[in-house]
C-alpha cells in the first residue's frame, strides 16, 4: 500500500504518477507537454491573429479587385457603344429610314423590295443591329403609341400595326418602334372615373 504522496504502484506497461504532477496537454503536432498553458495559448493566440490579419487584407484584395472588374466594364460597355453612338448612329437612322419607305412600297415587285430589305437589315445585324419586336403587348421602353383603335375581342394595349420598325443596339433603343394600340371596351372607359 502506499501512502499520501507516494508513488502508486504501476503495474505492467503503465506510468507511475503522483498527486503532485500537473496537468498534461497536447502540443504542436500532438506532443505532450506539461506545465502552464499561457506558452501554448499565447502562441495559438499569435497565430489567431496572423490568420485574422492574413483574412481581413485578402478580403480587402477581393473587394477591391471587385470595384476595378465593374468600373472596367463599364468603360468596355462605353467603349463599345462609343463608336456606333458617334459614326453609326447617324447612318442607321438613314437606313431605317429607307426600311420605311420599303415596308410602305406597294409597287409591282415586292420581292424585289423584301430581299432589298432584308439585306439591309443583315447589314445592320452586322453591326449589332436588332429589330424590336412588336408582337404582343404595347411596352413603352420599346414602343411608341401613334394611334389607337378598338378591336374587339383584343386585350387593351395589344400592338395592332407597326406604322415603323424600331431599332436597337444591343440594349439600348435608339429608335422604338411605333405602333398602333388596341383600346380598351367604350363601357371599361366609361366606367372609369
Amino acid at each position: 500500500m502506499t501512502g499520501p504522496g507516494e508513488p502508486a504502484a504501476a503495474g505492467p506497461g503503465e506510468i507511475a504518477s503522483t498527486a503532485s504532477e500537473e496537468p498534461v496537454g497536447m502540443g504542436p503536432a500532438g506532443t505532450e507537454f506539461a506545465g502552464t498553458e499561457s506558452a501554448g495559448t499565447g502562441e495559438v493566440l499569435r497565430r489567431l491573429d496572423e490568420l485574422t490579419d492574413l483574412f481581413r487584407r485578402r478580403l480587402q484584395d477581393d473587394r477591391d479587385k471587385r470595384r476595378l472588374i465593374e468600373k472596367l466594364d463599364e468603360r468596355l460597355s462605353q467603349a463599345e457603344s462609343g463608336p456606333f453612338r458617334q459614326y453609326l448612329h447617324p447612318f442607321v437612322n438613314g437606313l431605317a429610314l429607307v426600311l420605311d419607305r420599303l415596308d410602305r412600297y406597294a409597287g409591282p415587285d415586292p420581292e424585289f423590295i423584301a430581299s432589298i430589305r432584308a439585306e439591309l437589315l443583315q447589314l445592320l445585324s452586322l453591326h449589332g443591329v436588332t429589330e424590336v419586336p412588336v408582337s404582343g403587348a404595347f411596352d413603352p421602353s420599346r414602343h411608341e403609341a401613334v394611334g389607337v383603335r378598338e378591336a374587339p375581342g383584343t386585350p387593351p394595349g395589344t400592338v395592332l400595326e407597326v406604322y415603323s420598325r424600331g431599332l436597337a443596339h444591343g440594349p439600348w433603343v435608339f429608335r422604338p418602334a411605333r405602333v398602333v394600340v388596341s383600346a380598351a371596351p367604350p363601357e371599361t372607359r366609361e366606367a372609369r372615373p
